[in-house]
């Protein structure tokens, strides 16, 4: 296990109508606990009907996109909606890192449509999209913690040189110096 250099901040944002997306969203939570990232569960709103709608997260808020330094953004293949939708109504999510899957692409290691249809939304809200794992070697739990873990990891990696660029923010373009001669 390797211990983040720096503090990260990850939050777990998914949408789950049965249970199976969120047990994998959790698992890449774990994984990023275990690199030592400070972790935030979030579910995304539910656009079904009202006895569908029973979840026990909270939903996710701007102070916990502020917050968070990475984004595992979990969904199943056959409800992609709800999260493009949501990360279309984002403000800009520039320097901060995404870990994006869907139950498909974990469970048979393929890159499904409403995979690549989560890295567009993901990377048009200005997201750094790290992509799901290719093959999972049959476990998804162990393929979504190893994700979580790894994006967490490549996130406390980026950090201080994200973090110093944006604090650092020169204007652009540089200052010329102009030499004037009698």
């Amino acid at each position: 296990m390797t211990e983040l250099p720096v503090a990260v901040n990850a939050i777990v944002i998914f949408y789950s109508r049965h249970g199976h997306t969120e047990s994998l969203a959790l698992a890449a939570g774990v994984g990023a606990i275990q690199a030592r990232a400070n972790v935030r569960l979030r579910k995304v709103f539910e656009t079904a009907d009202s006895p569908t709608i029973e979840s026990e997260y909270i939903a996710p808020r701007q102070i916990d996109l502020e917050w968070a330094d990475m984004l595992v953004l979990a969904v199943p293949s056959d409800a992609p909606d709800e999260m493009n939708r949501y990360l279309g109504s984002l403000k800009d999510l520039t320097g901060k890192i995404a870990a994006p899957f869907t139950s498909r692409s974990i469970t048979r290691g393929e890159k499904d449509p409403a995979l690549l249809a989560l890295y567009a939304a993901a990377a048009g809200a200005g997201l750094m999209v790290v992509p799901a794992p290719a093959e999972t070697g049959g476990d998804p739990i162990q393929a979504v913690r190893a994700h979580g873990r790894r994006v967490a990891e490549i996130a406390g990696a980026l950090k201080p040189h994200l973090t110093a660029s944006n604090s650092a923010a020169a204007p652009w373009p540089p200052p010329t110096h102009m030499v004037t001669t009698p």
